[in-house]
């Protein structure tokens, strides 16, 4: 992914190219289904009627479950309204996205979210059903998307996790709730090495990894991305919490990996699916990287169950 991407596209769009077996494990186990994996979609906004415009879309295109991620700083009526949108909808939020910079928690520019959305969304999550939220870890840089050099440092770490003592378990804690991280190669949890040296201290029920693949593959690994993802599995599979599903694809000019929605580039899907099986626990698994349309939905979703029935 090119740098200059900005930091909501990151999330909310397609690119240009078309949890512990303990904790965790008994926290999901009311759910039995066939297949442990529960397909659902991103529903993403900066605004609350933006919110409840997809919904429409994404419930009418046949999905159940959606996480509900915040481009701003809802107000409580908001929050309470689309609930309500929601339920009536029959859409189950299975996670919140709260996406803020652990080292700047009140700075709002990061992801157009910050300590205080999360707090908000926390207050009423009883509404929702939902006790998952996901956020980015943290990153010295002033801009989502900007390298720093101490990021990937032992006083990041450690920094991080003062953070995660400070910020995030406060707001978690009383309502029985986790967090899970999502990666970005550039920031704190950007490699495999250093999602363990954070995630380490905290038990996987409440401090967990949202697996999302690509966002680990800087272009120096992109020829080793099959084995990165059976690293992933095998040292960190027990931190799962859920899974974003994307896709990805080395840039021509190699310098960045471009990140489309599932089918589009060279994620080894079968290996992806195998592994998340052998996790033996439900795991909500939400496609982005699409827009919100139904054909291109509908054609996602199909893609993506096809996957699920190859053996």
């Amino acid at each position: 992914m090119s740098s200059r991407i900005s930091r909501r596209r990151f999330l909310e769009t397609v690119t240009v190219t078309a949890a512990a077996t303990g904790g965790l494990a008994k926290s999901l186990a009311g759910e039995s289904s066939k297949d442990n994996i529960r397909l659902g979609m991103m529903l993403q906004g900066g605004s609350s009627a933006e919110l409840g415009e997809k919904a429409k879309t994404i419930a009418a295109v046949g999905f159940r479950r959606v996480q509900v991620t915040f481009f701003f700083q809802p107000t409580a009526d908001e929050i309470k309204t689309l609930a309500r949108t929601l339920s009536r909808l029959k859409l189950k939020t299975v996670a919140f996205g709260t996406y803020f910079n652990l080292f700047r928690p009140d700075d709002t520019g990061f992801m157009g979210a910050s300590q205080q959305t999360m707090k908000l969304v926390a207050a009423h999550a009883e509404q929702f059903g939902c006790k998952q939220f996901v956020t980015w870890s943290a990153s010295y840089a002033a801009h989502f998307s900007g390298s720093d050099s101490r990021n990937h440092t032992a006083e990041a770490v450690a920094r991080l996790h003062r953070a995660i003592r400070a910020v995030l378990l406060p707001i978690v804690q009383p309502i029985d709730g986790r967090v899970a991280f999502e990666p970005y190669y550039p920031h704190v949890v950007g490699t495999l090495e250093l999602a363990k040296e954070v995630l380490a201290p905290f038990p996987a029920d409440r401090i967990g990894l949202l697996l999302d693949p690509p966002n680990f593959i800087s272009p120096d690994l992109y020829r080793r991305r099959d084995e990165e993802l059976r690293r992933l599995f095998r040292e960190l599979g027990d931190r799962i919490q859920m899974v974003h599903l994307k896709d990805m694809k080395l840039n021509p000019s190699r310098r960045s990996v471009d990140l489309p929605g599932p089918g589009g580039g060279e994620m080894n899907y079968p290996l992806l699916i195998a592994e998340l099986r052998k996790l033996n626990r439900p795991m909500n698994c939400i496609i982005e990287h699409i827009p919100v349309e139904a054909a291109v939905m509908s054609k996602t979703k199909a893609w993506v169950e096809g996957q699920l029935r190859r053996r």
